[in-house]
């Protein structure tokens, strides 16, 4: 059976708060799934329904969504996420 994550978090390459955000994860042994969207572009639906922010990274704990790290965050842009 696999893991159930109640923590998802929305990332992508380049981006070094989501880099940040998922090292601060695992070095508190906290359990999430990661979404990168560089690598996987159709979770851009899935972010899609949990919020229309186009910064990352976003966290998404149940019904609760946070957008950044420690107050920085990456812009789709900046990225390129976006035209």
């Amino acid at each position: 059976m696999s893991p159930i994550f109640t923590i998802v978090v929305f990332t992508a390459d380049g981006c070094p708060h989501s880099a940040a955000l998922c090292e601060d994860l695992r070095r508190r042994g906290v359990r999430f799934r990661e979404v990168n969207l560089s690598r996987d572009p159709g979770g851009m639906a899935e972010l899609r329904r949990h919020c229309w922010e186009h910064r990352l990274p976003v966290v998404v704990d149940h019904e609760r969504v946070s957008i950044g790290f420690r107050g920085c965050a990456s812009t789709f842009g900046e990225l390129g996420l976006e035209d």
